[in-house]
């Protein structure tokens, strides 16, 4: 006899919260995980197919190295009905493994409403109920009571999919972020519709290069740098018209800027009302990714160079991109002397304050 933890949810998408998740319950009950993606969730909207999802599982499984302990079951994927039953899941799998004992693991916020469930008193029959997550109420214990559940230990996991979904946060795996890109997913697709198709190219290329360049050089930071790099365009193709009002009214401090920079001023003021980025730090990458400016985080000097030296920008920028993730500070310094060698060739005025102030701190 084995034991098989079933894990249902939306997943949409899943992220490193789930799979910790199920890595606590599987360790503290020496099971097999098999995550069941629901096609639509009961309790709430979901935004990509069903498809979408479970190869998404699939990658985050095989990113997070449990293949030989999670599996994705396509069960209720493959149901007729939009909307299924937990009871009709552990029946399923009851038949598929009756001499096995099954868990059924659900969060700590559905331990509450779990006596609302379709049949969940035969579900806690064929099933032991484990939870995951910090109860906020003693009037929880009469649902854990009398479904004799059992507690999963483990620290609190603060971790959205709808954070993910609306692009505040990246808090999934790599594979599961490029599968979002490549299929145009989530706030992904929102990114797309805000600019032309090259820009679109150049800004996943852009985020794809920040992230390397941060993983390469030890920073706890990276995924701020790559959320900063996909959304550092997202104002770019703004009408000026409108481009200016923003800057009039909520960065007044930068009007002396020329206009044709005002576009990292609004696409940080966009990140923030559109994609609720909240990060400062991630913030702060946008806000600058075009000047730099002086005293800013290693986040913002890494998108600030991935902007310049990313591959789809029609030159050989290997060596900067090698000097980049080898040294964060002295590939600061060769972009910015190349970029500075680029602006005097074409003659194009690179001395507003910001850039001074960057060049003071970072390169003079």
């Amino acid at each position: 006899m084995k034991n098989i933890i079933l894990f249902g949810g939306a997943f949409d998408p899943i992220h490193l919260g789930h799979l910790n998740m199920a890595k606590k319950a599987s360790e503290q009950f020496d099971a097999v995980v098999f995550f069941i993606p629901a096609k639509i969730s009961v309790w709430k909207n979901e935004s990509a197919p069903i498809e979408d999802k479970l190869k998404m599982v699939e990658l985050a499984i095989k990113d997070f190295g449990e293949e030989n302990t999670f599996f994705v079951s396509d069960y209720e994927a493959k149901l007729p009905n939009d909307v299924n039953y937990s009871i009709d899941t552990v029946k399923h799998f009851k038949e598929m493994y009756p001499e096995d004992k099954l868990f059924l693991l659900i969060g700590g916020d559905q331990v509450d409403s779990f006596h609302r469930w379709k049949d969940a008193d035969e579900i806690a029959k064929l099933a032991q109920v484990i939870y995951y997550g910090r109860l906020n109420s003693e009037e929880l214990a009469t649902n854990i009571k009398r479904f004799n559940m059992k507690a999963v230990k483990g620290e609190d996991i603060d971790i959205s999919s709808t954070e993910i979904r609306n692009g505040s946060s990246l808090e999934t795996t790599d594979s599961v972020i490029n599968y979002m890109i490549d299929h145009k997913l989530y706030f992904i697709n929102k990114i797309s519709t805000m600019m032309n198709e090259y820009r679109f190219t150049h800004s996943m290329s852009v985020a794809r290069l920040s992230y390397e360049i941060a993983l390469a050089n030890g920073l706890k930071d990276a995924k701020k740098a790559y959320l900063a790099a996909l959304l550092h365009d997202v104002g770019k193709e703004m009408p000026q018209v409108e481009q200016n009002k923003i800057v009039e009214k909520y960065f007044p401090e930068y009007l002396d800027i020329q206009e044709d920079l005002y576009h990292q001023f609004v696409g940080a003021y966009l990140a923030e009302k559109e994609f609720g980025v909240k990060d400062p730090v991630v913030l702060e990458a946008i806000k600058f990714h075009t000047t730099g400016n002086g005293n800013i985080s290693e986040v913002a000097r890494i998108v600030y160079c991935a902007d310049k030296i990313e591959p789809t920008r029609g030159f050989n920028s290997k060596s900067l991109i090698n000097a980049m993730e080898s040294s964060l500070k002295d590939g600061f310094k060769a972009v910015m002397t190349s970029n500075i060698e680029y602006y005097d060739r074409h003659r194009i005025d690179y001395r507003n304050r910001l850039t001074l102030a960057c060049l003071k701190d970072y390169y003079l």
